[in-house]
């Protein structure tokens, strides 16, 4: 998979610790859900550390067309889930038309960490959490895997996406208060074309 393992493992340990981990098994793969991201793995590419992963935290991964949500407690606490339709978690991207540009910057405040994308074809700028941006990485891929997708985004889907033959991860915006420092910057960014690395013509 294109995620860095440890990145990945701090990632569901955190949904597990707190609003809850749901794994669900589709027959073909399995996706996790931790609140404001969905994560799903094949089962012919998916690795051993990042099955283990799993297993560590919830004791087992579902059978076959059942979800479980797990969350962290004395008894191990669990719940039954209905298995999600496949285009939530595992969206045909190849005909996406909005392509998102990772600029680089981040924000940190107020506790929180947030990475900058810009749409290319707009230049709208968009906050993901930085903890997901940065743990795409191609050189996390097993041999023969095909690179990752740049960010994408299509009228109609919630939330980003990156994808390949073997995981696809999907990530919410995070949500720009009106009036604030965030917002004046996002908007100021606009001037700036990140991926010509140029200042926009308009």
């Amino acid at each position: 998979m294109f995620l860095k393992i440890n990145c990945f493992k701090a990632l569901i340990k955190k949904a597990w610790s707190g609003v809850g981990l749901t794994v669900g098994n589709d027959g073909e793969g399995i996706y996790l859900l931790g609140g404001y991201w969905s994560i799903y793995l094949d089962s012919v590419w998916m690795t051993k550390k990042a099955k283990a992963a799993i297993i560590e935290l919830t004791g087992f991964i579902p059978a076959a067309g059942r979800a479980v949500t797990f969350w962290k407690s004395e008894d191990n606490q669990t719940e039954e889930r209905e298995l999600l339709p496949e285009r939530y978690y595992k969206p045909d991207t190849c005909y996406y038309k909005t392509k998102y540009k990772d600029t680089g910057i981040r924000i940190r405040d107020y506790g929180r960490g947030v990475a900058v994308l810009q749409n290319t074809n707009t230049m709208e700028n968009i906050m993901l959490a930085e903890s997901i941006v940065d743990m795409v990485d191609n050189s996390s891929r097993e041999k023969g895997e095909d690179p990752v997708s740049p960010p994408l985004s299509e009228s109609g889907q919630e939330g980003i996406y990156w994808q390949n033959e073997t995981c696809t991860l999907k990530c919410m915006p995070v949500t720009v208060q009106e009036e604030t420092k965030e917002e004046f910057l996002l908007k100021k960014l606009e001037e700036y074309d990140f991926e010509e690395k140029r200042k926009r013509i308009c």
